[in-house]
């Protein structure tokens, strides 16, 4: 049974020619070439967009067509295309209210281009397995908005026929050659982010809730879902820029994965350990690296700096781990522009996309997600308890023990936050979060310690400058001590919330 289904993925215009030769190319004809070329219509302050109206003309033939679509959530409701005679026709729209809106002379005043794209675009017919066929749309895209200009390309995949894990089948074939990601944004966003002349910035991660009563599969599956969302967002930022917001945006969310992972792992198939999270672990390793020297120099060094702007040493300290930040960032570059990184993508959605992790399966082995959930945050309390009990400030061990633990528990506690009392779990999570950030800051004065002495080495003088940081940094260690100290006792009286 032939399932709808079809994928964007992002491609850089130089990985294109790579991209053609691939095997699942050879024996396809492509389809004759097209030019589309459109023009996008709203008001300088997108008063079309913020009601989910898109307005746009496009060429065929000698003519124009004008199409406005109503959108909700970045999905089409409703469609309205009429020709164009050298003025913008709305009779055509049966939502009355909003034919009204349009047609107010305040509006219709107002409505101007505000980018034009024109698209080259080839269709290739794959046939890659007996009984499945693929239609592979390859858009280059030319924007230009207010003398501004940007290209984008875009490889859309859509099932004929065969499954949905035929479609991935053949994404993540393609995504062995060459660096294919699932597309961030539709085209027409990038339109008006040029039109508004926006600047490629991080994306923190959103107050993403679990939907009321899933199964924990499923539950997982929006969670997981959610952080490679988080991820894709940054992905272009880490890759291409030096801004370190994006790097640590990216750890955050990979991190929030693998816990995620971790929290649901008795249910995880084992085939989601072996693709997804083993290759998790690599990334993470190589995003932790170019973190931590961003928080040792950042937090460490630049201080002291500050303080000691004439002490030699301590200048050329900085200058030793400012050598280590590039080589690390630009390890941690070259790994995201490698087809690696959009494999694993591709992996985890096809994974997620499976009979396993979608509501309309048969969950009747699984506990139903309130008591998966109490069963798990239980575990990782008494986790929490134990290791606190351990702890001792005079034992660096003991401590990082402890913030994992915590650390976990309060991940597992923002997944399932919304079955539980807000207030309660409102006042433990706040609790948790300002211990484990002690514990953070702690646990980077102990690795940064490492780290300058790796990068003194046997100089003498680095060396003593060393130490002047670390006298300068003493005070507030003990200042988190002696916090620490008082947090542990706090933490030995964890009672999780009452579930609702």
């Amino acid at each position: 049974m032939t399932q709808s289904a079809s994928l964007n993925l992002a491609i850089n215009e130089r990985d294109i020619p790579r991209l053609l030769r691939h095997a699942l190319f050879r024996e396809a004809t492509p389809s004759k070439r097209q030019q589309l070329v459109s023009i996008y219509y709203d008001t300088r302050t997108l008063r079309l967009r913020a009601h989910g109206v898109a307005l746009h003309l496009r060429k065929q033939a000698s003519t124009w067509l004008q199409t406005l679509q109503r959108c909700d959530a970045d999905t089409e409701t409703a469609s309205w295309s009429t020709g164009y005679f050298n003025h913008f026709d709305f009779s055509t729209v049966d939502d009355a209210a909003l034919r009204e809106w349009l047609n107010r002379p305040k509006i219709l005043a107002q409505i101007t281009p505000v980018f034009e794209s024109t698209i080259r675009r080839t269709n290739w017919r794959l046939n890659p397995a007996p009984g499945v066929v693929v239609l592979v749309t390859l858009d280059r895209v030319t924007l230009i908005s207010s003398g501004r200009r940007s290209l984008v390309a875009d490889v859309e995949l859509r099932l004929i026929e065969g499954s949905s894990s035929d479609l991935y089948a053949v994404a993540i074939a393609l995504a062995e050659r060459v660096p294919l990601a699932p597309q961030t944004y539709p085209t027409t966003e990038h339109g008006y982010r040029l039109f508004l002349d926006l600047p490629m910035t991080p994306i923190a991660r959103d107050n993403f809730c679990i939907s009321a009563e899933p199964m924990p599969l499923v539950a997982f599956r929006q969670i997981a879902l959610s952080c490679l969302k988080h991820m894709l967002l940054n992905h272009a930022g880490a890759a291409t820029t030096d801004n370190p917001e994006y790097i640590h945006q990216m750890r955050v969310a990979t991190r929030r994965l693998r816990a995620s992972a971790q929290l649901f792992k008795p249910l995880l198939p084992s085939s989601f350990a072996d693709q997804i999270v083993a290759p998790l672990r690599d990334l993470m390793s190589v995003l932790g690296r170019v973190r931590d020297l961003d928080i040792v120099m950042t937090d460490i060094v630049n201080p002291v700096v500050a303080e000691m702007p004439g002490e030699p040493g301590i200048l050329a300290l900085a200058t030793a781990i400012t050598e280590r930040q590039y080589l690390a960032r630009a390890e941690a570059m070259r790994l995201l522009s490698q087809p690696a990184y959009g494999h694993l993508q591709l992996q985890a959605m096809a994974q997620l996309g499976g009979p396993a992790f979608l509501a309309s399966s048969d969950h009747s082995a699984q506990p139903n997600l309130s008591e998966f959930a109490q069963k798990r945050l239980q575990s990782l309390c008494e986790r929490t308890l134990r290791h606190t009990a351990d702890a001792r400030v005079d034992e660096p061990n003991s401590l990082h023990r402890m913030r994992i633990s915590i650390k976990r528990l309060r991940y597992a506690m923002e997944f399932f936050r919304p079955m539980m009392s807000a207030k309660t779990s409102g006042k433990m999570l706040q609790q948790l979060i300002a211990t484990q950030e002690k514990l953070g800051e702690l646990n980077d004065l102990a690795s940064a310690g490492a780290v300058l002495m790796a990068c003194a080495a046997h100089d003498a003088n680095l060396r003593q400058a060393v130490s002047l940081i670390a006298a300068w940094h003493a005070q507030r260690h003990a200042d988190l001590l002696a916090d620490i100290a008082s947090d542990i006792k706090h933490t030995a009286r964890l009672k999780l919330p009452h579930f609702v």
